[in-house]
């Protein structure tokens, strides 16, 4: 027997450029002795809050606004498969450690995600730089309390984290629901949305997202166009991954909060009755742990390469 947990409004999915949290849903098996418990001994679940709501959080994929309309299939497929960014070096430590704060108010989490935030930059930026990227420049980071944003990507409701040209949207008070609930679950869903959000970015500097968003465009079937944004998801999943675990020795991924990442990402994903836009839970856990547990000679982007993945790994 499966317990169906919808966590729409307490669990991040990635989002697309933009792209949005949707219905989300949390498969644990009954009785399942693999599910990794947080400090108190407990599941890592957090309380599930209003997610039964009628209509909660509807899905958006609103497109960049200045995405490029001159590829063709051959010039936009190069980009995406074949990107300077998979021939740089490992990703470096960026040697931040996690700051020491509670999230239960919203200044907590404005100090907590900006602290992810600076660390991401700082690992990313030489990268960035040897893949001739647009920009080596951070995003701009929002982290608010409104209900809804007016974004370039059009008017969102902040009931998840995303990326919108440049910009990182993050739900302050989310997050304090989070951390009132599960603390070690917050801790997690911050640093990995955080990094899976700078994943994206990484996409639009490179000009794989621009190029992704052609590609899905052009497509004939809605088939290959769920499959087309599944792959741009799960490379930003293994991108931000591949941070976290790259930074591992200084921000520590071990005990509780390494058992809650793994769990975490390992049961993210497509919920039945939803677009399958974001990739299955296993499939999103495989690219997850694919980035991490890269070894430092291995950790680079072209492990993140989903272009050139066989269906089945993106489905």
């Amino acid at each position: 027997m499966e317990l169906m947990v919808n966590l729409s409004r307490t669990t991040r999915r990635g989002l697309a450029g933009v792209a949005a949290l949707t219905g989300l849903a949390v498969v644990v098996p009954a009785g399942a002795q693999a599910a990794p418990t947080n400090e108190a001994g407990t599941r890592p679940v957090p309380v599930v809050g209003k997610a039964a709501e009628s209509g909660t959080d509807e899905h958006v994929h609103a497109e960049a606004p200045t995405a490029k309309a001159g590829y063709t299939g051959p010039s936009a497929l190069k980009i995406v498969r074949y990107n300077k960014l998979y021939k740089t070096g490992p990703i470096p430590a960026s040697r931040c450690k996690e700051v020491n704060v509670s999230m239960r108010t919203v200044a907590g989490v404005n100090k907590y995600a900006t602290q992810v935030y600076k660390c991401l930059y700082a690992a990313w930026k030489p990268i960035l730089a040897k893949a001739g990227a647009r920009s080596t420049a951070a995003p701009k980071l929002h982290i608010t309390t409104a209900s809804t944003v007016n974004t370039r990507c059009g008017v969102q409701r902040m009931t998840r984290a995303f990326y919108c040209e440049n910009n990182i949207y993050f739900p302050a008070n989310q997050m304090v629901s989070l951390w009132k609930q599960n603390s070690t679950y917050a801790r997690t869903y911050a640093t990995n949305t955080m990094a899976h959000e700078y994943g994206h970015h990484i996409q639009e500097q490179t000009g794989i997202m621009d190029a992704s968003w052609w590609r899905q465009r052009a497509m004939k079937t809605q088939s290959a166009k769920l499959e087309e944004s599944r792959r741009r998801e799960l490379q930003a999943s293994c991108l931000g991954s591949a941070y976290i675990g790259a930074n591992r020795r200084f921000y520590p991924m071990t005990g509780a909060l390494y058992n809650q990442w793994r769990w975490m990402v390992n049961n993210m994903g497509d919920a039945k009755g939803y677009p399958r836009d974001h990739g299955s839970f296993k499939n999103h856990g495989w690219w997850s742990e694919h980035g991490f547990y890269a070894t430092s000679s291995t950790t680079t982007a072209a492990r993140c390469n989903t272009y050139e993945s066989a269906p089945a790994r993106v489905s």
